[in-house]
């Protein structure tokens, strides 16, 4: 056995440990959520770097991916059962590195969805952008169509303290705020809004809203997994928030008038995720009662994590 393979057994065997450890936690957080189960594989081979997923607002039974960065500007429709419904290119808009995705009110009945041009390996971009988009229409009865948007709204931004990465899109249903939470080895992830009213093509300054800490110490090859934030998602109802971690799945109540950045000083409730693999991508049902997570690779994997009350 060469020295990679051992590392990699090592790795797995670590994974497996830690897994235990905090299905133990788990179980004795106050959760919701039950555990998570494997739905489905995407059948769509294009799809190899879910990095973003939204259930449809317009469409219900249909789910809204995009790759990370290396892929054109694309959005990937498919259903539960991981079939491939339609492929939208979004005029006008290039994915650099797209990270999230999320829904958020629409202009009279449209529903609108909001893509992360938001991620930063290297901490030195000054292209960060989010597009905007109505949410196209999808038949469920035809498969593998292709569309197109009309021109994307690009909101490009700059943080107010330097750059950095970010995974994490967060669309608030009940006035169509924007924010941004980075990922951070720290663990002390910052909490960015953007400002109102938006104005596409309008370079814009965001506003540091708040912190959210993070502390699982668990790390794999020298990388602190365990604090790092890659994905998150507010109900539509606008009445819960969740995160994720390479490692662990975090929710927060939003209490009637409280704002993101208020609800997001609360205590969250701990829940379990899938994580064997990198998992970036998590949104919720349209009742709010469960969440979905995907993760790069091939085929790519989608989990549920039912909710058991709501």
């Amino acid at each position: 056995m060469n020295r990679l393979n051992v590392r990699r057994c090592l790795e797995f065997f670590a994974l497996f440990f830690v897994a235990f450890q905090l299905q133990g936690r788990a179980d004795e957080a106050t959760s919701r959520f039950g555990n998570p189960h494997h739905l489905a594989s995407l059948e769509d081979p294009r799809i190899i770097e879910s990095s973003g997923i939204v259930v449809s607002r317009r469409t219900p039974g249909i789910f809204w991916t995009h790759n990370d960065s290396g892929d054109g500007p694309y959005l990937y429709a498919f259903d539960q059962a991981g079939h491939s419904l339609c492929t939208v290119t979004l005029e006008g808009a290039k994915n650099v590195d797209w990270e999230d995705i999320a829904a958020g009110p629409g202009r009279g009945d449209k529903a609108t969805m909001y893509v992360g041009d938001i991620g930063d390996n290297n901490n030195n971009r000054t292209d960060y952008a989010v597009y905007r988009i109505p949410e196209p229409t999808v038949d469920l009865n035809s498969r593998k169509r292709t569309l197109k948007t009309g021109t994307a709204e690009k909101f490009p931004y700059v943080y107010p303290d330097g750059s950095h990465d970010a995974e994490t899109l967060i669309v608030d249903p009940r006035n169509s705020n924007i924010y941004i939470v980075t990922k951070i080895e720290t663990g002390i992830s910052g909490v960015y809004q953007f400002p109102t009213p938006l104005t596409p093509n309008q370079v814009t300054t965001l506003k540091r809203v708040g912190t959210v800490k993070f502390t699982n110490p668990f790390r794999i090859r020298n990388r602190a997994v365990g604090k790092l934030v890659t994905a998150g998602d507010m109900s539509a109802d606008g009445k819960t928030i969740a995160m994720r971690t390479y490692t662990d799945g975090f929710e927060w109540r939003v209490k009637p008038g409280q704002s993101v950045e208020e609800a997001l000083k609360s205590t969250p409730a701990h829940f379990d995720v899938p994580w064997l693999g990198q998992y970036e991508a998590l949104g919720y049902s349209l009742d709010g009662m469960s969440l979905y997570t995907t993760s790069e690779g091939k085929p790519c994997p989608l989990w549920e994590i039912p909710g058991t009350r709501r």
